[in-house]
């Protein structure tokens, strides 16, 4: 972990200047605070706002960053991760990026200066400068559910080009010829294994992949899934099945066939990812691969808590089995 005293050691000053330079104090020469601030960039320091940790070096706070609160497959990564660290008497704090990359790099400066002892992300961006930060600063880190390409950083998931090919296959075998996809932007590592997934499935049944049945948006929400799904029934094209890449935009779908006066299953099938809270949207639920979210949870806790405590700092890519629950969607 970068320090003030590593930057006024390099810099070949005193930790007060430093000081200094970071508050924007005027009396320093244009020259040194140059330096400084290259150092400061180039270290990714970031400034503590906790004195007490510098002596103890440790918090027993562990920050997890994920997309979306409100959707129920990530509160039950949430709660198995709480859960897990609860138990070995960690704190949890937690940052919901609402799938805003920029809210996402504020997060994870803020834990950075709360000297967190480690970070559960499920990443929004796709640049591998979104975990420079927790590199430079020594914060361990697991990587879940979505990944970095190139990162080879530790990551818990699931088999998602699997599973979708899985779920597809399942509607080819129900007789369905004219599938759709509707799915968020293919930047995201889940939904472009997805994509992958659907297509081999296609192929692989000898069904053709028609450009006109894949609409790809950009978060992975309610309102895209709707608005895409008004875009590809505008089609001559109607499909006899839709995969949503997610639940969320698997409701969405669901109502703008309701608004458009197709029935499902009769007219067309839903199937999608992740489970519902079928009590307060729709009763039963779509024909879903159910992700075991709170287990992910639980084993990036694991994985984080033993590079915390020391353990071997390798990376481990740990990949979970998914259900195929069948409703009356299909």
């Amino acid at each position: 972990m970068v320090t003030i005293y590593d930057i006024a050691r390099k810099a070949g000053v005193s930790i007060t200047t430093v000081s200094r330079v970071i508050n924007n104090h005027p009396y320093v020469k244009d020259e040194t605070k140059e330096k400084i601030e290259k150092l400061l960039k180039e270290t990714g320091y970031v400034p503590n706002s906790n004195a007490s940790s510098l002596v103890s070096k440790k918090t027993n706070t562990i920050a997890v960053i994920l997309p979306d609160i409100t959707n129920s497959f990530f509160a039950n990564i949430f709660r198995g991760a709480e859960e897990r660290a609860n138990s070995q008497n960690f704190t949890v704090i937690y940052g919901n990026t609402n799938e805003d990359s920029e809210r996402e790099k504020q997060y994870i400066n803020t834990f950075i200066e709360k000297r967190v002892d480690g970070v559960i992300l499920d990443p929004i961006s796709t640049d591998l400068d979104i975990i420079k930060p927790l590199e430079q600063n020594d914060i361990p880190f697991v990587l879940i559910d979505r990944n970095i390409k190139g990162a080879k950083k530790s990551h818990v998931g699931i088999h998602n080009k699997k599973e979708a090919f899985r779920i597809v296959n399942y509607l080819i075998e129900q007789g369905k010829k004219k599938i759709a996809l509707i799915s968020a932007s293919e930047e995201l590592s889940v939904y472009k294994d997805r994509k992958k997934g659907y297509i081999n499935a296609l192929k692989e049944s000898g069904l053709d992949v028609e450009n006109d049945y894949i609409k790809i948006g950009t978060k992975p929400i309610k309102e895209v899934g709707y608005n895409l799904t008004k875009k590809m029934l505008q089609s001559s094209k109607l499909p006899d099945a839709v995969f949503a890449a997610n639940n969320f935009l698997a409701v969405g779908v669901y109502n703008a066939l309701k608004d458009l006066d197709y029935r499902v299953p009769e007219d067309i099938s839903i199937v999608c990812f992740d489970d519902f809270d079928t009590g307060t949207v729709i009763s039963p639920f779509f024909t879903s691969i159910i992700q075991p979210a709170s287990k992910m949870g639980t084993a990036a806790m694991d994985l984080l808590l033993d590079k915390i405590e020391g353990g071997d700092n390798k990376s481990e890519q740990i990949y979970l089995k998914s259900e195929l629950c069948i409703r009356k969607s299909t």
